[in-house]
């Protein structure tokens, strides 16, 4: 069986088969959510699933529309990525509405000093990380250390288990910009939105094939998204992953 999971500002979600079962913190005490896969069923999805490039595109686009869906009825738990998210809605709408004034900024901005305008987009980053991120990013590491520890047939201790995961949404958005890159210096753009949708699909299906010696390169941005957990997140990593086992157990049996 294959385990997915997401990292949230107070706890992960690990997703089997059949279910998927949620380990948050409530007011410092650690609680879980059971819930059916709604998808496991459907014969339209399951078909759409084994079609190159196409299963990375569907994959994503219900990803996104769970998120959103799940963002909606609680803002609060997840205001830091959607304030990011909003932001860049805001900076892409600058920029298409206002080409020209848009292209002249940018371009002063990088030409007046490259050296000041890269210190301050890392260094920004980085203060995102260690700050507002920092509780995602460690229960995103948690996460993954849930996963490759079922992997590995629960062998050693979860804590000792890697926090970069090669079925991850970083790695995935790391080959996508590799490939929007070489497509941009190439000459070979087109619509802004199905190139997206389209170098997403093929990025998932590299990841299928990339050889583990090559994984380094997409690990790097993982490093930057994952930090090493805690006790308390890895605590909430493996409850979500014991209870999301005894359920697909219990599913067997029925």
């Amino acid at each position: 069986m294959k385990i997915g999971g997401r990292a949230y500002k107070n706890g992960v979600a690990l997703y089997g088969k059949h279910y998927s079962v949620k380990a948050f913190y409530n007011d410092g005490e650690l609680v879980y959510q059971v819930g059916k896969n709604a998808l496991a069923n459907n014969k339209l999805y399951q078909s759409a699933r084994k079609i190159p490039v196409l299963r990375g595109m569907i994959s994503l686009l219900i990803s996104l529309y769970f998120f959103f869906k799940e963002a909606a009825s609680k803002p609060k738990r997840f205001w830091p990525i959607l304030l990011l998210i909003s932001f860049n809605i805001v900076l892409e709408a600058y920029f298409i509405l206002f080409p020209a004034s848009s292209t002249k900024l940018v371009n002063n901005i990088f030409f007046l000093n490259p050296f000041i305008y890269w210190g301050l987009l890392l260094g920004g980053l980085f203060l995102l990380r260690q700050t507002l991120l920092a509780e995602i990013f460690k229960f995103h590491g948690a996460e993954h250390k849930a996963v490759n520890y079922y992997q590995a047939n629960f062998s050693k201790s979860i804590a000792k288990h890697s926090r970069l995961a090669r079925r991850c949404g970083t790695n995935l958005v790391a080959v996508y910009l590799i490939m929007t890159v070489l497509i941009e210096y190439l000459g070979l753009g087109f619509n802004l939105y199905w190139q997206t949708l389209l170098l997403l699909g093929v990025a998932y299906e590299i990841l299928l094939l990339l050889p583990d010696s090559l994984l380094a390169i997409p690990f790097i941005l993982q490093r930057f998204t994952t930090i090493e957990p805690e006790t308390k997140h890895l605590r909430a990593s493996k409850t979500a992953l014991d209870i999301l086992i005894t359920q697909e157990e219990n599913e067997v049996i029925k």
